[in-house]
């Protein structure tokens, strides 16, 4: 999709900007999208740089659900 779209970038919040400008905000895929990737990659900062972050089970388990449903939407979009 990116590639499709002739973006790129080195920085992931300007990837996850691009991709609420050019998806979220244009209504091509709904906003609970943007919300899941924001989250994954908040908690992906906090699980790199934050000291004795521990995330429950169940909440890893939400997680990987969103991020499945997420990955499925994404090859939907770029079937398009």
């Amino acid at each position: 999709m990116w590639v499709k779209n002739h973006y790129e970038t080195s920085k992931h919040t300007q990837l996850i900007g691009w991709f609420n400008k050019e998806f979220v905000l244009t209504e091509q895929i709904d906003k609970k999208f943007g919300k899941i990737l924001r989250n994954a990659y908040q908690n992906r900062t906090k699980g790199d740089y934050d000291a004795f972050i521990k995330f429950d089970k169940e909440v890893v388990e939400d997680m990987h659900k969103e991020m499945i449903e997420f990955i499925d939407q994404v090859g939907v979009m770029l079937k398009r």
